[in-house]
Parts: C-alpha cells; structure tokens; sequence
C-alpha cells in the first residue's frame, strides 16, 4: 500500500511477477522450459529489429518499419498460447522504436514529427492486438529512451509518453503501460521524471550500475573488475548498491506506483563469484521494495546467459548449472503461477 492507503496498480494480482527478458530467436520449447521448469512467471518480450542500441531502423523507411513490426508482433502473437502453457505473463515490449537511432543512440522519435506520429499510432494498434490478451501483462512503451535536443513543437520523453499513454488507455482499460525515465531508464534518470496522468502506469527503471562491472569485456571494456570491490574509484557493495536505487525507491513512495525492474544483469566471465554475488545483492533489494524484476537474458547473447560459464570463449551451455542459474532458479521457485480462465482469449 502506499502512504495514502490505496491499493497500488500493478496490472496482476500475483505476489512478484520474477523472470527474465528473452530475445527474439527463442523456441516454444524455450518458453515451455522457461516456465514450467525453472518456474518463471514472467517474460519481457523484445520487439527488436537486428540488435541494440543500433538496428536497420536507423536508416530504414517507416514502411519498411512497419514491415518488420508487423512480422515481429506476428510472431508474438503466435507465441501466446505457449506462454499460456507456461504460465508466463507477457511485457511488450518496443525495444526498436520507428526511425531506430541516431549516431549519438537518440531515439529518433524525439527529433522527427512523422516518427512521433508513427510511435503513436503504432502503440494504438498493439493495444487493440492485445487488448482481450489475458496473457499480455503490459506495454514497455519505448526501451532506454534517449532524447537528445527536443526541436521546437516536438514532444518530449514526458509528453509523449502521457500522449501515448492516454491513445493506449482509451483503446486498452486493461494492460499496465511501463514507462521507463530518459536517459537510458537508468535508476538515476527517474527523478527527471513527473508522474503521468494517466491510469493503471508502471514505472520501469533498467539496473547495470556500476556499469564498468556488468558490461567489462563489452566492447572495449577492461575485464578483471571485481564486485564487492572499489569500481572507477568508488566503493561498491550492497548498501552502495541500495543507494543508486534510492531515487527509484523514492518516486514508489511519493507517487504511490508499482515499480518494475525490466533489465538487470551482470557479465558471465565478471571474476570469481562476482557476478552472482552482484545479482544476489540486487534481487534481495527488489524482493524488499516489492518490485517486479525480469532478469537480463534467457537464451539471448550467451554473454548474459546464466547457463554459461565464466570462460568468455566458451559458446556452450555448461553440463551442471552454475551459481547464477541456481540463484534465479531458487527465486523463480517462490513464484505463483498466473491463473487464466478463458482459455481463447489470444
């Protein structure tokens, strides 16, 4: 309950939602394996064309856009009634949004009128895809947004996301609409952020902080950086880890909402048991705000699978199951499993 004492939307009605974000090659038998034997309640579905932050979007027409949108909700689709099966519940989410990026990584989006247009009709089209979906739990409305200079008489991040966000409710009194803060939905970024005027909004923040720890070895990164540990001078632990997420935990607070925590992970070849120590000390502080969290990712890249090694040049899931499979399997296994009553509602 929040300081006012009404009931917080979360968009469900079970205790944690607790899962993972998974890519766009996963198989039906992924999903089913996903939910029914690690027991997973949750996934985060990427709508994403070719890779992140870049993807042919940058330079593509809108209708070669709405093309690939067009098959990649298609295959969504098709994929519900396995998630059904799984007893997962689905956030949508638009991790390539119309005009992709610039070089800079800002969302074209806030630099272009016919974008922003675009942007959306498109979510007023996916909301009447979903809107009888009792699978579907709700739309991440743009993944790590990033704006760059506003023109004149365009919108920005906190506009359009309350001008989407209302097209989404008129059409879709159900689904909860995430909306992640600008910059990068980074935990800080959310106190630029005013609460939208909207009903039934999830707030969503996205955890790699510190950054030089879970993404070493990507890109030009130094690897070798240890959690706990000193990181880009500053001491690093769970009570500094608890520190970056005050802001998030003061925005639930002051504005009585639900938060969920969309990406978080750390690098598999991080040394030792740094990597699971990190996630460890993550999970237990979303499990005490009561937050929702999907874990960052289910046989995706294999260099954020927990179901590789530490040996970055070893492309194949290990035989026994390493630390950080066993962490999330151990949290998974608190879940409760959504309960669907028609069963053609997909």
């Amino acid at each position: 309950l929040s300081s006012n004492h009404k009931e917080v939307f979360k968009g469900h009605n079970l205790p944690r939602l607790r899962g993972a974000m998974i890519g766009p090659h996963v198989t039906n038998a992924d999903l089913l394996e996903f939910g029914n034997v690690w027991k997973a309640n949750h996934i985060r579905w990427q709508l994403i064309w070719n890779g992140f932050p870049h993807s042919p979007a940058d330079s593509a027409t809108l209708d070669e856009y709405r093309q690939w949108l067009d098959g990649a909700l298609k295959r969504l689709e098709a994929a519900l009634p396995v998630c059904r099966e799984a007893g997962i519940l689905v956030t949508v989410d638009l991790h390539t949004p119309p005009g992709g990026r610039n070089e800079a990584s800002e969302c074209r989006i806030f630099h272009d009128r016919e974008f922003q247009k675009a942007f959306i009709d498109i979510w007023e089209d996916i909301a009447r895809r979903f809107a009888d979906s009792d699978v579907v739990w709700g739309y991440d409305l743009v993944n790590a947004p990033v704006e760059g200079m506003v023109p004149d008489g365009l919108m920005n991040w906190q506009r359009l996301a309350e001008e989407t966000a209302r097209r989404v409710r008129a059409i879709d009194q159900k689904h909860a609409i995430i909306i992640e803060p600008a910059p990068w939905g980074s935990p800080s970024s959310i106190a630029l952020l005013d609460p939208i005027d909207v009903p039934g909004v999830v707030y969503s923040v996205h955890m790699y902080v510190p950054h030089a720890f879970t993404h070493q070895g990507v890109y030009d990164n130094p690897v070798g950086i240890v959690y706990p540990g000193t990181i880009d001078g500053k001491w690093y632990d769970r009570n500094t880890l608890r520190k970056v997420l005050e802001p998030v935990r003061r925005f639930q607070e002051e504005n009585g909402v639900h938060i969920y925590i969309g990406e978080f992970s750390a690098i598999r070849w991080a040394p030792a048991d740094s990597a699971c120590q990190y996630l460890k000390d993550c999970i237990e502080i979303f499990e005490e705000y009561g937050w929702d969290w999907a874990y960052h990712a289910f046989r995706e890249w294999d260099g954020w699978s927990v179901e590789h090694g530490p040996d970055r040049n070893d492309r194949n899931r290990t035989a026994t199951p390493t630390d950080r499979a066993l962490l999330l399997r151990s949290w998974y296994a608190e879940n409760v499993k959504p309960q669907f009553s028609d069963k053609k509602k997909d």
